[in-house]
């Protein structure tokens, strides 16, 4: 927004406090002081003082009834007696502005147009038939009583000059109050369009999240029941229940981690989530996450191959940090069959800390890249059956981008993945 825009928004009030048709009225109310102040000028030129009187009590009340409005949230106050004050403003302007030899009847027109924009709907059947009612009334009794009403004019010159800045007046008043009018529907249009649009996309952003629930959490909860069925209802030797055990405490920590995304990700569809940014040396902070996902890489005989360097350090929020490096982590050793590899370095390329996570699993299919970081990917088994994480990717992908980061991957069927997580980093952290 420029400044001219900011400034003028600021007159005529913000769209989420005002109405539109109490916005079209300050801006009404501005216009009108700036048009017929400078119409006061032409009045004393032309000889006119009661029509420069008439004038400057005209753009008195016109401010007055702004302030009411705009600072004290009077507005149906206001737009009341400002149709009545404008109306009865006009019946003495007519009288001493030559009446139908002067511009007034057409400036009825033009009262009639702000009061259609900015009055309730209900109240149009009461505005243009008094407005119709003044005109005509007017007109008849000029007509029939030509001695009431004086020619103000001190010539045809004078005549010609108010005529023209009268219609310039008009005109000028007509097309602002119009260019905003248009521009605000516009935009309260477009407000419209991106809140339905935002709708949709949350309707169907909960659905896919309830299927992701649904789908992804039943089944662990249906494995972990079946389990424990069989160590209540048959007898088995300390091999099997260690290996039941096993596959029992595997289950859970995936499920756990699994509700820990989809709340994560609810909270933050919530409530927008604010990273805390700190200075951080990656292999401190990636230390507690490279434990944890090594136990469960070592039940795959998955091989670990670590090299980040110290002295890299970056700017991110450690929370965000370590559940992005993790979650891919964890996606990793799922789709890497057993004695695999997975690699996880980091250094850093155009000021920029690459963390590099590869692995040499299955890969990701074709068909599921182009989506692999939105709900619409159905979690896929892993290598031992196991779950995907479901909303950890596209998790992955807010939170980087959130701390500045960029996720980017690569990946090959049978050949493997290799995610790239770029953050801004933090040069001599230590001076």
């Amino acid at each position: 927004m420029d400044k001219t825009s900011y400034y003028f928004e600021r007159l005529v009030g913000s769209g989420s406090f005002f109405k539109l048709e109490t916005r079209i009225f300050h801006a009404v109310c501005l216009a009108l002081v700036v048009c017929i102040s400078i119409n006061i000028p032409v009045a004393l030129y032309l000889q006119i003082p009661s029509l420069a009187v008439l004038l400057s009590a005209v753009v008195v009340s016109a401010g007055i009834l702004y302030y009411l409005s705009r600072i004290k949230s009077m507005h149906q106050l206001s737009a009341g007696v400002f149709q009545v004050f404008v109306n009865v403003a006009l019946v003495f302007n007519y009288y001493f502005n030559s009446g139908i030899n002067g511009p007034t009847y057409t400036i009825f027109l033009l009262a009639f147009l702000v009061c259609v924009v900015t009055s309730p709907t209900k109240q149009y059947y009461l505005w243009l038939p008094l407005n119709i009612l003044l005109v005509t009334g007017l007109l008849t009794v000029e007509f029939l009583f030509p001695e009431t009403i004086k020619l103000t004019y001190p010539d045809s010159q004078g005549r010609y000059i108010d005529m023209v800045f009268s219609y310039l007046i008009i005109a000028g008043f007509a097309f602002m109050v119009t260019v905003y009018i248009i521009k605000a529907y516009n935009k309260q249009r477009e407000e419209l369009i991106i809140k339905t649009q935002d709708l949709e996309t949350a309707n169907v952003t909960k659905n896919k999240l309830l299927s992701v629930i649904g789908h992804d959490l039943k089944e662990p909860i249906a494995s972990l029941q079946s389990y424990l069925e069989v160590l209540v209802d048959f007898e088995l030797d300390e091999q099997e229940k260690q290996q039941i055990k096993s596959q029992l405490l595997a289950m859970t920590k995936n499920a756990s981690m699994m509700l820990s995304n989809i709340l994560l990700w609810t909270r933050g569809q919530m409530q927008h989530f604010n990273p805390d940014l700190h200075t951080l040396s990656v292999s401190e902070a990636l230390e507690s996450v490279i434990s944890q996902v090594q136990r469960i890489a070592d039940n795959k005989q998955i091989r670990f191959w670590i090299d980040i360097p110290a002295v890299i350090t970056v700017k991110a929020d450690r929370q965000m940090f370590e559940l992005v490096v993790r979650n891919i982590l964890m996606n990793a050793i799922k789709f890497t069959s057993s004695r695999g590899n997975i690699w996880l370095s980091a250094n850093i390329e155009n000021q920029q800390c690459v963390i590099c996570i590869k692995d040499d699993g299955i890969g990701i299919p074709d068909q599921l890249q182009k989506d692999i970081f939105s709900l619409s990917v159905k979690s896929q088994q892993g290598t031992d059956l196991e779950r995907g994480v479901g909303l950890g990717l596209m998790l992955c992908k807010e939170f980087t981008e959130l701390q500045g980061g960029e996720i980017t991957f690569k990946s090959r069927l049978a050949e493997g993945t290799t995610f790239r997580l770029s953050f801004p980093v933090v040069e001599n952290a230590n001076s």
